[in-house]
């Protein structure tokens, strides 16, 4: 598929979904409420993004197929940030003008969900990022992966178990600079000497380095990280570098999953669902109940009122194929209140 045809696709998922919406009216177009989707479409990271594509779009079909949320049929805005923070900025500017917009799944990676997070915040959009952020990276948003300290812990935990005393910390949030976008390369470059005594590292950045690092770091050395290693952009640009390498994500793998999700999501991907893919499944699904519970309480389906639901309802415990989705009290200052993942039970996948 040529690089014309990819930048169309979002645009006429969102007319096919209104569409679908409007058929069974025959003339009478039926209220419409809208959700985005914020993640890459074209250059590096476009994998992941055509990956999280079919299980929001997967999420959405059975809902309205079952009649909607709160009296409405939901349709789909998907707009492509390119994997790039400046690109995620500009395209939650575009997101936040739509006042049919309850609210935006993604982005999928830590850069741009740190980029877009404030402006979707400011406009009071509930949002749910599929990356690993750190509280303060969440204003009035959410996450379903744990943030890079818990995945750094767990890590850390491993590597000691299997006999690295002093694994090294690298990427995100770690000392690092450069790593985010796709410069990720320049993140992994210039070893630090801790490196050559190190027998593991763990890596809280974005694919592309941690790609570059395990190519430097060879097969004598253990690395370990976050979930972007999970990207097939890990895979592609490791190659043989990239076997036996483990990560860290809230996403369970497909072998765990219900066969007829599994199956009906390869249905429209062509592959089964990624870790990233069934977070994007659950994150629809928690935001579709938002919105169903929103319409409930009698109060006007806003978003405003779609935010404090995602809020009630992780208060409560969210069951989705990810397991128990549950939020911690504010950890942010009282001008940026946020809402991370509390205990997720990360899984651990190996390449």
């Amino acid at each position: 598929m040529n690089a014309f045809s990819h930048r169309f696709i979002p645009s006429l998922l969102t007319l096919l979904l209104l569409l679908a919406g409007c058929a069974s009216g025959r003339g009478n177009t039926p209220p419409v409420v809208k959700l985005g989707l914020l993640a890459p479409f074209e250059e590096l990271y476009r994998s992941d993004g055509y990956a999280a594509l079919p299980a929001v779009q997967l999420a959405i079909s059975q809902r309205n197929a079952a009649g909607g949320v709160a009296g409405r049929q939901v349709a789909l805005i998907a707009l492509n940030d390119n994997g790039r923070p400046q690109e995620a900025q500009r395209q939650a500017a575009n997101l936040v003008v739509d006042q049919d917009l309850l609210a935006v799944i993604g982005p999928l990676h830590g850069a741009t969900a740190a980029a877009a997070g404030p402006v979707l915040a400011e406009a009071g959009l509930p949002w749910i990022a599929l990356a690993s952020l750190a509280p303060e990276q969440q204003p009035a948003g959410f996450a379903l992966e744990a943030p890079p300290a818990e995945a750094a812990a767990l890590a850390e935990e491993i590597l000691r178990a299997e006999g690295v005393a002093e694994p090294v910390i690298l990427g995100r949030g770690a000392g690092l600079a450069g790593a985010a976008g796709n410069g990720g390369e320049a993140a992994a470059a210039g070893a630090p000497a801790a490196w050559d005594a190190a027998r593991g590292v763990i890596w809280l950045g974005d694919a592309a380095g941690g790609a570059a690092l395990a190519g430097q770091l060879g097969p004598a050395r253990t690395l370990i990280g976050g979930p972007e290693l999970g990207s097939d952009v890990f895979a592609g640009r490791a190659a043989a570098a990239a076997a036996g390498v483990r990560w860290l994500s809230a996403g369970p793998a497909a072998s765990a999953l219900p066969a007829q999700f599994v199956a009906a999501y390869q249905e429209l991907a062509g592959a089964p669902p990624s870790p990233q893919a069934v977070l994007a499944y659950d994150a629809t699904n928690l935001l579709l109940d938002a919105i169903a519970l929103a319409g409930q309480a009698g109060t006007p389906v806003n978003r405003t009122t779609v935010l404090q639901a995602v809020a009630q309802l992780g208060d409560a415990g969210w069951q989705g194929l990810s397991g128990a989705v549950y939020w911690q009290p504010a950890a942010c200052p009282a001008s940026q209140p946020c809402w991370p993942r509390l205990d997720s039970p990360l899984v651990v996948h190996q390449w």
